[in-house]
């Protein structure tokens, strides 16, 4: 298996630092996953959820998984006994629902348990996150952002392009490893302001990009306001100096309003450069 889906990132974080077994996978009596605490396993779970690898009994989290996986329209009807707020998003649905007790009705298939095996083998074989060890390499962006656009069509899909406002001036002026420190605290910030709703990547310096799924262009937007804030009140140092401030140039692109195709990509990185070329620390959305 030479590539990961989006959906996979956080189990393969997992992966990185626990040893993970299972046995008697489709007994749901004795289903387990060692070395795990329970947030990481509900993590697990829905990460298998969307990669079809699990079985459901239970007729509402079949629902719910069909809506996660974009089979399944928003305006299909909330079942009754499900609060809309969690029918509304069915990530957290199902972290509900295996969190309170249904675990009972979640089977791993034979095809997951293989899946993860073919994780392990990549994470042994492959550089999965960038240099820093933070973000997604940016190699798997395409066919991710693909992927997302194949869902169904009430499923808003939001593209985000950052980098650094003058960076390479830090690398001049304070060496390279300064520069690092500064990299590294960058990219934590976009992952830590994405937090669950989506997932960013690195390309090749301060290239970097998020994919956000059913959060529509507002919200993408915020998010976007929350990353180019966060970096320009970043305070770093090296060696016991302070480094100099950085700010960030965002672009955003939502599907819809655009037409739902690739070139949402090309959108979200032409209002990037329009970001640099306004006057740089700003998000152009539209």
């Amino acid at each position: 298996m030479d590539d990961i889906r989006y959906s996979e990132f956080k189990f393969l974080r997992a992966l990185e630092s626990r040893t993970i077994e299972y046995f008697n996978c489709n007994d749901d009596k004795s289903t387990k996953a060692i070395g795990l605490g329970q947030q990481m396993y509900i993590e697990m779970a829905i990460t298998l959820v969307e990669e079809l690898s699990v079985r459901f009994d239970n007729v509402d989290l079949q629902l719910l998984t069909a809506r996660l996986r974009g089979e399944l329209a928003q305006s299909h009807k909330c079942p009754s006994n499900m609060p809309p707020y969690l029918w509304e998003n069915p990530r957290l649905g199902l972290q509900s629902a295996i969190s309170t007790g249904s675990l009972q009705h979640f089977r791993i298939t034979y095809r997951g348990l293989r899946r993860i095996e073919e994780l392990r083998d990549l994470l042994r074989r492959d550089r999965i996150l960038d240099d820093f060890g933070v973000l997604l390499s940016i190699r798997y962006f395409p066919r991710d952002l693909e992927d997302a656009l194949q869902r169904v069509s009430e499923t808003s899909v939001s593209v985000i392009f950052a980098d650094m406002d003058d960076f390479g001036a830090i690398n001049k002026s304070h060496g390279y490893s300064a520069g690092n420190v500064v990299m590294k605290a960058y990219l934590e910030v976009l992952r830590d302001c994405l937090g669950p709703l989506g997932t960013a990547y690195r390309g090749s310096g301060d290239e970097t990009c998020a994919l956000i799924l059913g959060q529509g262009h507002e919200r993408a937007v915020e998010i976007a306001e929350k990353i180019r804030k966060s970096v320009e009140e970043l305070q770093c140092s090296y060696q016991g100096t302070p480094l100099p401030r950085v700010t960030s140039s965002i672009g955003v692109a939502t599907t819809p309003p655009l037409v739902r195709t690739m070139d949402i990509d090309t959108a979200a990185q032409d209002r990037q450069r329009q970001a640099k070329e306004r006057g740089k620390n700003r998000v152009i959305a539209g």
